[in-house]
């Protein structure tokens, strides 16, 4: 249980310096349009079809936090930039100190730098996942910043991957269920657009029980839809962690380069305290 506990605290930091918000259990309002009918394959590939296509994204962006039901919500700008399949960062600024704190996922690492504090944490993901005993990937978190069906542990989803999904479904929505090795459910949900609106992680929903929303889907630069509002919540008994993003001016294909060094006088801190550093902004 702690374990669990402490992998989605660290999954909320990276999914955006912490899940870490609460309130009231958001709902999916229910569609007015009926499903049209497919088996799993002919279902599966039209939401692969509707998936967000990119090279390069980049976006301006607002988001909400709060760490818990009966805590005050903080809100802040930031900035967010992904490479395919090589990097994703997330900027924190501040009005006129700007850049707070900067958080870089590679398929290789995690660096997190506070320039408040010139501190940073940098791990693989090797040492990461013996810390907190689960096997996380670049691939699977990038797929949840940009609407992705995905396998946990994955590059990319096959047809040979179809039989492991599960499919169920009622008049107005579909639901795709994947078992990761360590009994991890990931469930997609879609409605007649065949979008993903929702994806479900849980291993026992009594113990955590985290949720990706996608909600406000609107045009980027290349005339693509993508959900410029996000809603992540983070369910433990008693509690519920929320973090509400709101997307401005989706760019996506421009060339741009992500920066992953390291200033030279920063102090190095360890992985653990990151959760405290983010905190303490």
């Amino acid at each position: 249980m702690k374990n669990k506990i402490k992998y989605l605290n660290l999954l909320l930091i990276i999914s955006i310096f912490v899940l870490l918000n609460g309130c009231k259990t958001s709902r999916q309002a229910t569609s007015a349009v009926a499903l049209t009918k497919m088996n799993k394959i002919e279902r599966i590939e039209s939401i692969k079809y509707q998936a967000f296509s990119f090279n390069t994204l980049s976006s301006s962006m607002r988001f909400s936090m709060k760490p818990g039901v009966n805590k005050n919500a903080t809100s802040a700008n930031a900035q967010l930039r992904i490479i395919k399949d090589k990097a994703l960062q997330l900027s924190v600024r501040v009005p006129i100190l700007g850049e707070a704190a900067r958080l870089t996922i590679t398929p290789e690492q995690i660096i997190f730098i506070n320039r408040l504090n010139r501190q940073y944490a940098s791990e693989n993901y090797k040492s990461l996942r013996k810390m907190i005993d689960f096997d996380f990937d670049f691939y699977s978190l990038q797929a949840l910043f940009t609407n992705q069906l995905f396998i946990a542990g994955k590059q990319s989803l096959s047809q040979d991957n179809y039989s492991s999904f599960i499919l169920s479904e009622d008049e107005f929505f579909v639901k795709l269920n994947n078992k990761d090795n360590q009994g991890i459910n990931y469930v997609f949900t879609s409605d007649f657009t065949n979008r993903i609106i929702r994806t479900e992680m849980y291993k026992n929903k009594e113990e955590v029980n985290l949720n990706w929303e996608y909600n406000d889907f609107g045009l980027t630069s290349n005339k693509r839809l993508f959900p410029m509002k996000m809603t992540m919540e983070l369910t433990v008994p008693e509690d519920v962690k929320t973090l509400n993003l709101t997307f401005n001016n989706v760019d996506i294909d421009t060339t741009f380069e992500i920066d992953t060094t390291i200033p030279n006088n920063y102090q190095r801190v360890e992985v653990e305290q990151i959760i405290k550093i983010i905190q303490s902004l």
